[in-house]
Order: C-alpha cells, then sequence, then structure tokens
C-alpha cells in the first residue's frame, strides 16, 4: 500500500479469502462496532463483551491519540482509565465478564481535523482518516478503533451513510437496508483490520474496461480537465487534450491487465472475475481492499506507471494478505516479498537493465530523503507497526529478497514462494517461510542473509 508518495506505502494487502482467526486470549466475543457517517463526522460506538482468561491484560487497547473519548463504560460503570499515546489502562475489574462500551467521533471536515491535527501534531500516529472534501477511507491500522493486542475474532460492523454517498468495503455486505434517507450496511469480520471507503455517490467520470481472459479490470476514473503525465527535472508537464488523456488511460489499463495475466501465470491462478480500479482524490492513497484496489489520482501518470506503482497493489492478491499481523517479520513477508516479486513483473516488459537499475535504486535509496545507510537482515525483520521504519521496508527489505533470489534462482525462488502463500486455512508466519525454504535445500543460503550489511 502506498500512502506517501513518492515510495507507495502500506496499505495492506488483502483479496476475499477464508482464513482462520488469530488464536484470541479472551473468549464468548460479542463484539459490536456502529459507524455512522453524518455531517462530515463519523460517529462511532463500540460494544465489547467477553469472559476473562488468566492471561487476560488490563492494557489491551490500540487508540489513536487524535480520537476524544465522549463516553466510556466498563460492567454498565463509568471506566477509570489513563492515556498514554495509543494504549488505554485501566484497573481490572473484580468480575470474569468484560461488558465494555465506548464511543467517540473522528470529524472528516479538512478544517475539523486539520484543527485536531494542530492540537496533536507531535504525535507518532497518523489522523485515523484520510479524506478529501467529498471522500473518506479508514482503516484500523491508522487506529480508528480500539482492538485487543494480539487477538482477532469475528466482529460485527454497522455503518450508516447517506443516500448521497456510496461505501466501498472489502467483503459484500451481509446485509444492506435502504432507508428514507441512509443506506444501512451491516458486515461480519474477522480479520484484524476493518477498511472501508466512503465517496460521494456517481462522481465517477470515465470508465475504461480491459479484459485479460477470464478477468475484466475495470476503471473508474475521477473527472478531471486535465492529468499528470510526468515530472522531468522537477517540472510537472499536464496534458489536457482529450486524445492524450484517453491514451494515457489505456496504458494504466493495459499495464494492469498485463500484470495480472503474469502473477496468474508466474505464480498461481486465482479466479478474478472482475477487478475495479476506483481513483481517489485522497492523495497519496494506493491500497488494494480485497475485491477492489482505490489508487490516488497523483499515480495517474506515466512516472509513477513505469516506476511499476499500481502492479504493486495489484501483487498484494497473491502477496500479503494471510501473513499473521504483529508477528516477527511481518512487513517483511506482506510487504517487501510482494515489492521483489513486483520488480520480476517489471523486469519481464522493462528489461533486466531496468530491473537491475531499480535494485540499485533500492540499495541506494534513491527514492527516500533520508540519507544512504546499511541495515542488517534482522533489523528489517524486526520492523512493527507504530515504530516502522519504511525505507528499511520498502527498499532494504526488498534487495535481501533479490539477494535471496540471486542465490538460490529465479525458478525455486518462486516455487517457495507459492509453497509459503498459497496456504489458506491460516495465517502464515516467518516459521512458514522458513520450513519452505528448508524443504527446498535453501538453508545455507538464508543463513547467508543475516551476515549481509545492505
Amino acid at each position: 500500500m502506498k500512502k506517501l508518495l513518492p515510495i507507495y506505502i502500506l496499505i495492506f494487502v488483502l483479496i476475499s479469502i477464508e482464513i482462520k482467526a488469530q488464536d484470541s486470549k479472551i473468549k464468548s466475543w460479542d463484539y459490536n462496532i456502529n459507524i455512522e457517517f453524518k455531517d462530515t463526522t463519523l460517529y462511532i460506538n463500540l460494544h465489547l463483551k467477553a469472559f476473562k482468561t488468566e492471561n487476560w491484560t488490563k492494557n489491551f487497547f490500540l487508540f489513536n491519540r487524535y480520537i476524544k473519548i465522549d463516553k466510556a463504560l466498563l460492567n454498565n460503570k463509568p471506566l477509570n482509565y489513563i492515556r498514554s499515546n495509543d494504549t488505554l489502562y485501566f484497573e481490572h475489574s473484580n468480575s470474569d465478564k468484560i461488558n465494555f462500551f465506548i464511543s467517540y467521533k473522528i470529524p472528516c471536515s479538512l478544517y475539523e481535523s486539520s484543527k485536531i491535527i494542530k492540537i496533536f501534531g507531535d504525535s507518532i500516529f497518523a489522523y485515523p482518516a484520510l479524506l478529501d472534501s467529498n471522500q473518506v477511507f479508514c482503516e484500523r491500522y491508522s487506529k480508528f478503533y480500539p482492538v485487543i493486542y494480539d487477538n482477532f475474532t469475528n466482529y460485527k460492523v454497522k455503518i450508516t451513510i447517506p443516500k448521497t454517498y456510496e461505501i466501498y468495503v472489502e467483503h459484500k455486505a451481509n446485509e444492506k437496508i435502504l432507508s428514507k434517507n441512509n443506506i444501512i450496511s451491516t458486515y461480519i469480520f474477522f480479520d484484524e483490520d476493518f477498511r472501508f471507503f466512503i465517496t460521494k455517490a456517481n462522481i465517477f467520470q470515465s470508465e475504461k474496461i480491459v479484459q485479460n481472459k477470464e478477468t475484466y479490470c475495470k476503471f473508474y476514473f475521477l473527472p478531471k480537465d486535465k492529468r499528470l503525465l510526468s515530472i522531468k527535472n522537477n517540472t510537472p508537464k499536464y496534458i489536457t487534450d482529450l486524445n492524450q488523456i484517453d491514451s494515457l488511460y489505456n496504458v494504466i489499463a493495459n499495464r494492469s491487465a498485463l500484470a495480472v495475466k503474469w502473477y496468474q501465470t508466474n505464480l498461481w491462478y486465482k479466479n478474478i472475475d472482475t477487478l475495479p480500479f476506483i481513483e481517489t482524490g485522497i492523495f497519496g492513497l494506493a491500497v488494494n481492499m480485497r475485491a477492489f484496489i482505490i489508487f490516488d489520482r497523483s499515480l495517474m501518470n506515466m512516472e509513477a506507471i513505469d516506476n511499476y506503482a499500481l502492479s504493486h497493489e495489484i501483487g498484494h492478491f497473491w502477496i500479503g494478505y494471510n501473513v499473521k499481523y504483529l508477528s516477527k517479520g511481518f512487513y517483511f513477508l506482506s510487504e517487501s516479498i510482494n515489492e521483489y516479486i513486483n520488480l520480476l513483473f517489471y523486469e519481464s516488459w522493462a528489461g533486466n537493465q531496468a530491473y537491475e537499475n531499480a535494485i540499485k535504486d533500492k540499495i541506494n535509496l534513491r527514492f527516500s530523503n533520508k540519507p544512504f545507510f546499511t541495515v542488517s537482515f534482522e533489523q528489517v525483520l524486526n520492523q512493527k507497526n507504530g515504530d516502522l521504519n519504511f525505507e528499511l521496508i520498502y527498499n532494504k527489505g526488498v534487495v535481501f529478497a533479490y539477494k535471496f533470489c540471486k542465490l538460490i534462482g529465479k525458478e525455486k525462488f518462486l516455487k517457495i514462494i507459492r509453497e509459503t502463500y498459497q496456504k489458506t486455512d491460516n495465517y502464515i508466519t516467518l516459521t512458514d517461510f522458513e520450513n519452505s525454504i528448508k524443504k527446498n535445500g535453501c538453508l545455507k543460503e538464508y543463513l547467508q542473509l543475516y551476515e549481509m550489511k545492505l
């Protein structure tokens, strides 16, 4: 996922496949999140019921510092708590039952959000919503709602939006109700992350469809009188001619269809009937949402296309959706590996020299504002959310994957990737990746990565 340009940065990743929820240390959940989008504000009520176990913890809620808590109850009494950055601390209850309720709101207007951001300008966390005047994007990784550390299980989310808006979520709604003024959608979710995208209805102007065998790539473009074509010597070049803009759309659509074909051929076949690409005005946002891809209009230019930006998100249909969150090596397995395989696709159409140059750029951090530095493989594996160095993941981590591929050969490397990531019955970990490496007789080469400084 690419959230900070010019390097495309996370967004994680994921396609619609059923995988088991991670083991929970709290049992008998009844977890409900109610969200209402009204007057450019998200109003959120969260209700959690559970039984404690021996190893439950009292500091188990992740929270964004930007969120002001309006009401908090524990077992129907006011909750006494202390906040420190993103963590909510509170005293143990004498009861072995947890009945937790909390309500808060997230302003989604540029004016109101900027005022709040100014207050918490020293926060290491992003504002919990990405937005422009007509669109809102939320994800748990920005901590717009609390989750229990390391514990995920089924929960219900109900979202209410005005009829003048549309909502895009990773899975189809389990129930959808149309009232006089609103659309009410209910989702039963089991992953650690619930992401949604709200946009004004009927704002997409252009549509482009490209068929690649069984897959239809459908692009929904925002209306725009001019498009950024390229940036030469720090000077942007725009086009306004409709034929030129349409030609740019064709390149974007055809290159994306080519990426789908390459992944189907070189990794494994996935049944994807229709793959929607939805353009957003939210700057820097590009994210794979399982059933569709959201991309920022700043990526709709030849430089971004030639730098394999959009195909990174396409790769997440194969790589990263089922990596165990918070486990060691999470970002290496979900992002670094995906970006390296994206470079293999890049090599297939740009040529070996362009591919090698891209690797050199990543070694030298050419797209980074930070100075060149060297790191160990262990440093890459230990990257965690909240203290994440993106250069390590999207540059150095990719080069470690490249070095491993050079040591064992591309055919064996892709075989290990297929054996690791094709699992659909559970979350994968670094141990699964290493077991596949051992199975293919490549442990000696893998251990060499720990001796390198890149």
